[in-house]
């Protein structure tokens, strides 16, 4: 067992380990924070929490990755918010047996750490907005959990739009074929899944969360009780010049749409939050596609009720 201790204003951090759990214990003035890492996921519980945040990572991250690009703990731990990060970013859609598996879980994490369940926010960067959208909807109709809110960080909700764009970019000429991977992946993968042409549009829509094509808004229907924020960063020319990628098979063109739609549906808790020149990896890189759009303490107000 090996202990650290780091002095700071009012803080005093011991570190212990065994062979399943890790833990970091923060004491301050008023609050103690816990930090317990598992496979599947690490938990920042605090002990005056006024809300728990779930937070799920882009395409093929992890908790590690999500704290790195998205500087939000220390910030959350000032205004009282636990997060429990998600070690699960395998599903580019979910179907209902991934949400039900999903919410089992997370049940099972909330139960086993006492956690308070009286303000619940879930959030996702990417392929983790999908999930954090499909897994709100599930909870929502179970009615199990006081789900609050739920923000995504420009994620491809549109599978359609996504498959449309793939088939688009496989007809140019001028794309290498390093850079028509993905597309071909994409073309192969969903007509394997969900069959072609009409039948392939009707499949799509029974997991897609938004489907612009038919104004399909079903699979997130239960979103509309409660506080709904959608992140993105719609830089034009980022995207033409370093993707040679037209705004309209952009996520934020499409998050455009949805809220678009949302709206003329009387959805009244939906934002639509549009940043310029925010997005940046952690080391530096320009990129649209980041956490870094996200403004950590108008977030963590909204969640707090600081707002």
């Amino acid at each position: 067992m090996k202990h650290y201790i780091v002095s700071t204003l009012f803080i005093i951090l011991s570190f212990s380990c065994n062979s399943k759990t890790n833990k970091n214990i923060t004491s301050l003035e008023n609050f103690t924070s816990e930090v317990i890492i598992e496979d599947t996921y690490e938990l920042h519980k605090n002990s005056v929490s006024k809300a728990l945040l779930i937070l799920f990572p882009g395409g093929g991250g992890n908790a590690e990755q999500t704290q790195q690009e998205f500087k939000i703990v220390d910030i959350a731990k000032q205004k009282g918010i636990s997060i429990l990060f998600m070690n699960y970013a395998r599903k580019l859609w979910m179907e209902p047996e991934d949400c039900k598996g999903l919410a089992m879980d997370i049940k099972e994490i909330i139960s086993s750490h006492q956690l308070n369940t009286d303000n619940i926010y879930i959030g996702g960067m990417s392929i983790g907005g999908n999930v954090t959208l499909s897994l709100t909807q599930h909870l929502l109709q179970q009615k199990t959990l006081n789900i609050k809110g739920a923000f995504v960080v420009d994620p491809p909700l549109d599978l359609h739009a996504l498959y449309e764009s793939s088939i688009k970019d496989i007809k140019r000429k001028d794309f290498s074929e390093e850079r028509l991977a993905e597309p071909k992946w994409i073309i192969n993968y969903f007509e394997d899944v969900f069959g072609k042409e009409d039948s392939l549009l009707l499949n799509i829509q029974r997991v897609s969360p938004f489907t612009f094509k038919t104004k399909h808004i079903s699979n997130i229907s239960n979103l509309k009780q409660i506080d709904l924020r959608l992140y993105t960063e719609p830089d034009k020319e980022w995207w033409k010049t370093n993707r040679d990628t037209d705004f309209e098979s952009t996520n934020a063109y499409t998050i455009q749409q949805l809220h678009n739609t949302l709206s003329q549906n009387n959805w009244n808790k939906v934002q639509l939050i549009e940043t310029q020149n925010k997005g940046y990896r952690v080391d530096g890189t320009r990129h649209p596609h980041s956490w870094a759009i996200v403004d950590i303490n108008s977030l963590t107000d909204w969640i707090s009720n600081e707002r």
